[in-house]
């Protein structure tokens, strides 16, 4: 499965309701059961779909799903115009999570970029899709290097 972005999260960045580089995003780890949608809008649809993402949220010792939780990070994001490819660079620093798994484990599968919403996860806006290979919890940290892994590009 490719990385990708979500439809109505990409029209709000490019309409300017949200801001890439100033509004406070998450990035949310997901195990390897979510199916990546374009379609998708938001985190959790209220209706218990089991396609909303917030059923495949990471779930093991020192990762805690929900809204609000502390396990959710905060990226730096980063915008640069390159003249040279005719594009606009967004790009994420690196990040990790610290001795994930070990007494619960479970399977990382990918990451998503949302603005986490006011109250709920209802309005947590989903903005992009990192698929990333499948890796197994078993208490080692788990760092993300969006460097390799994927950026967001807007050219022409």
């Amino acid at each position: 499965m490719a990385s990708g972005m979500y439809n109505k999260g990409l029209r709000e960045i490019l309409d300017g309701t949200i801001d890439p580089d100033t509004d406070v995003l998450k990035l949310v780890l997901v195990d390897n059961t979510y199916v990546y949608n374009a379609d998708h809008e938001v985190f959790d649809t209220g209706t218990n779909d089991v396609n909303d993402p917030s059923f495949c949220e990471l779930s093991c010792t020192n990762y805690t799903p929900g809204w609000g939780s502390a396990s959710r990070k905060a990226p730096t994001v980063a915008i640069a115009e390159d003249d040279g490819t005719n594009r606009v660079n967004i790009s994420i620093a690196d990040l990790t999570w610290t001795a994930l798994g070990g007494a619960a484990n479970d399977t990382v599968g990918g990451v998503i970029l949302l603005k986490e919403g006011g109250a709920n996860d209802t309005t947590s806006r989903l903005l992009a899709w990192f698929d990333l290979a499948d890796t197994a919890t078993n208490g080692s940290d788990v760092t993300l290097n969006f460097d390799a892994t994927a950026n967001i590009y807007f050219g022409v």
